[in-house]
């Protein structure tokens, strides 16, 4: 490879990782503040349809239903629905203990995966807006009132809300899943007031009812999916920074980095499956969407071309950079090394970067090499 070649190949590789990061939420923070798509929103009452899928969490899913049936919005209008699918412990039992309390199991002894598990809920539903919720969320009293106000507008199609993570410090990823939520709440504030996030978190996420459609059985991203299809649509989804979710961050680094690696893995499938929205570009989304997620998937290839081409190209600058590269990244090996016994800020950051940033890149792999599975992973609770 030729020096110009190199010097392409490096600063190409530097610019986009300074655009991911940082350029694109200046420039989504300034457009939202130049053109915003203000949501007119109102109290009212739809009836809702809560959806619970719990595979084998006998340890949590009680203290959900709990939280569930805690909830401020009129228990006449909200109806829970938990699918068991594949249980091999108490889930199912547990859950039917909550039946005379107005809550619906569905169960069967095989396992295929949530998608499927979210296509057999939706014929016995019967709320006008569909509330999809995970294990192992709870909710502030008043959240659904907080989603469902944004249905008012008839532009709106889907809403999400705001993922907030316990503090822990026994879960090694609470840190850095913390910092990674909080910088993903600043992107989604300033892509809703310009007009679509580019996804709902599937742990705290409401559409309207005459929106869905059943998920094809391979697709591991179901709350991409299925505000991919609103949009699509033609109708809006939006982040309600109002209405929170609770959950713990994975147990371990290791749990985090598979649950990383399936959703890029699910993310490349996504983007197959959706090629007509970014091909030609559509309006503000598709720059949103290649911005906040594709290049964010493709990290792994712009920092490895950083690295290597600042390897080889015989300059001091360059070679500075190549040793500081090389200083960062041999942080994180020590932090993983030491992680179990030992907490260092200092090491942490690269350590949990790398860690996303592998996980990305093994995505890629699993994908176009060895393909994914809807029946992912469990992480322990």
């Amino acid at each position: 490879m030729t020096r110009e070649a190199l010097y392409f190949v490096f600063w190409t590789s530097v610019f986009l990782i300074f655009y991911t990061y940082v350029g694109y939420p200046i420039i989504i923070f300034l457009l939202a503040r130049l053109r915003p798509c203000p949501v007119q929103k109102q109290a009212i009452q739809p009836k809702v349809s809560m959806i619970i899928a719990a595979c084998n969490e006998e340890k949590i899913i009680r203290s959900k239903l709990e939280n569930s049936l805690k909830l401020s919005y009129p228990r006449e209008l909200l109806e829970v629905i938990v699918i068991a699918d594949g249980s091999t412990d108490r889930t199912a039992e547990i859950v039917s203990a909550f039946q005379d309390r107005g809550v619906q199991l569905l169960y069967q002894p095989r396992r295929e995966g949530k998608t499927a598990a979210l296509n057999r809920a939706f014929p016995p539903s019967s709320g006008e807006i569909l509330f999809f919720s995970d294990a192992n969320t709870h909710y502030q009293a008043d959240a659904i009132e907080r989603l469902v106000r944004n249905f008012y507008d008839p532009a709106v199609g889907g809403v999400s809300g705001r993922k907030i993570l316990l503090a822990d410090s026994a879960r090694k990823a609470t840190e850095g899943e913390t910092a990674y939520w909080s910088y993903e709440a600043s992107l989604k504030r300033g892509e809703s007031r310009l007009g679509s996030i580019v996804t709902a978190d599937g742990e705290v996420f409401a559409m309207r009812r005459s929106l869905f459609e059943p998920i094809p059985a391979k697709i591991v991203h179901d709350d991409m999916y299925l505000t991919l299809r609103i949009i699509e649509k033609g109708y809006r989804v939006v982040y309600e920074d109002e209405a929170t979710s609770a959950e713990h961050a994975s147990n371990s680094l290791r749990d985090e980095f598979h649950l990383k690696v399936r959703y890029v893995s699910g993310g490349y499938q996504i983007l197959s499956v959706f090629k007509h929205l970014w091909l030609p570009p559509k309006k503000w989304f598709a720059l949103e969407f290649l911005s906040h997620k594709v290049l964010r998937w493709m990290m792994p290839f712009f920092l490895l071309g950083a690295l290597l081409s600042s390897a080889v190209i015989r300059a001091p600058f360059y070679q500075g950079l190549f040793y500081l590269q090389a200083l960062f990244y041999l942080a994180a090996v020590i932090g993983w090394v030491l992680h179990k016994r030992v907490h260092s800020s200092l090491l942490y950051f690269p350590l949990y970067f790398s860690m996303a940033n592998g996980a990305a890149l093994y995505g890629f792999v699993r994908y176009f090499a060895v393909g994914q599975s809807t029946l992912w992973r469990k992480a322990e609770r």
